[in-house]
């Protein structure tokens, strides 16, 4: 399964345009409430200039990229946990997701730092809190007739789940909170959506686009700033008047490729490559992951007869020019299954079939 990213806010504030932006899909973009009945899918591939260097040294004739799945569902409304809207509806769909992209509406200039927004990111997060109790009491509910039998594991999760429940009804987002591990690996079973990573994007008008001075707006976490309408546009003009689009809005380039990178920065990922036959293709994965965990995810049989792993450092690759090379001055390095792989490592996999 490729990571996710779910992307949240309310009514109006560029939802699908966004995920047009990112996806390059035409989906439906409408300027009232609950247009997005259906949740809107796709991957997305990340750009990637190591891979496509790769790709040309190696002749390879196939070039794959590693992808980002995106989910778009309807906007969440005040009381949407409650079941006002169509929003309460959808929240099950963003449980699976590893990251969730809050997207706020800022198409006012004097409403960066107003009341404003900060009702509207209030909005949104006190439904997410509001959806995660639910979640909680019908967990607890579940765990009733183990206590009453004296079920000591029984007895620890309900502790925990009961110190979550705190923290929700004080409008705390569970991922602010400094859990020890233990407690996170039990409400994390639970996909719980204030437990998970988030990041804010600020959806600015087209004459505001430029704006880059992220103090201009609230200090709530990892964010950034993009015109999701404009780069809606983007999507549907030919490369070479892409460059001329963007720099007539002042803009040095599109802010979508700053998005992926963040979602991936905040995911904590790394990339590494495989070059087999006439394809080379890049694997993301969680940064400090053994070989042998990333072996399985390029095929289960590879992780099951697991020998070891050639390494090499994909600049080396490049500097040398030829895989020929590399082996010759014995500049790769062969490592066991508990290596920890690093970001931009070529791999080649030996295994027992």
């Amino acid at each position: 399964m490729p990571w996710s990213c779910g992307i949240v806010g309310l009514p109006n504030a560029g939802k699908s345009t966004l995920f047009k932006a990112l996806t390059l899909l035409d989906v439906t973009i409408e300027s009232y409430p609950f247009s997005t009945i259906d949740p809107n899918k796709a991957v997305v591939p990340l750009p990637d200039q190591r891979l496509a260097a790769l790709a040309e040294l190696t002749q390879a004739l196939k070039c794959t990229p590693a992808i980002l799945e995106i989910v778009d569902v309807a906007g969440l409304v005040k009381g949407a946990s409650m079941g006002e809207g169509l929003g309460n509806q959808f929240l099950g769909h963003l449980r699976d997701v590893d990251l969730l992209i809050h997207l706020v509406a800022c198409f006012d200039l004097s409403d960066y730092k107003s009341i404003a927004v900060n009702e509207r990111i209030e909005t949104v997060e006190v439904e997410l809190c509001l959806a995660d109790l639910e979640v909680i009491y019908r967990r607890k509910q579940k765990l009733e007739p183990k206590l009453k039998s004296g079920d000591r594991n029984s007895s620890v999760e309900m502790g925990i789940l009961i110190k979550a429940e705190e923290f929700l009804q004080q409008g705390l987002l569970l991922r602010t909170v400094n859990f020890k591990t233990a407690e996170f690996n039990v409400l994390n079973q639970l996909s719980l959506l204030t437990l998970k990573p988030m990041l804010y994007v600020f959806n600015l008008d087209e004459v505001s686009a430029a704006i880059s001075d992220l103090s201009l707006f609230p200090k709530i976490g990892p964010a950034i700033l993009l015109c999701a309408s404009l780069e809606a546009e983007l999507t549907d003009l030919p490369d070479d008047e892409k460059i001329q689009f963007i720099e007539a809005f002042g803009l040095k380039e599109s802010r979508i490729e700053l998005l992926l990178k963040e979602c991936y920065r905040i995911l904590n990922l790394a990339t590494f490559y495989t070059i087999k036959g006439s394809e080379a293709k890049a694997w993301i994965v969680t940064k400090g992951i053994s070989v042998i965990d990333a072996a399985g995810k390029i095929h289960t049989d590879m992780e099951r007869g697991f020998i070891n792993a050639e390494v090499i450092p994909w600049n080396v690759l490049l500097a040398e020019g030829s895989l020929s090379k590399v082996r010759e001055k014995g500049l790769s390095k062969t490592e066991g299954k508990n290596y920890p792989v690093q970001d931009g490592d070529v791999l080649f996999v030996r295994f027992r079939q």
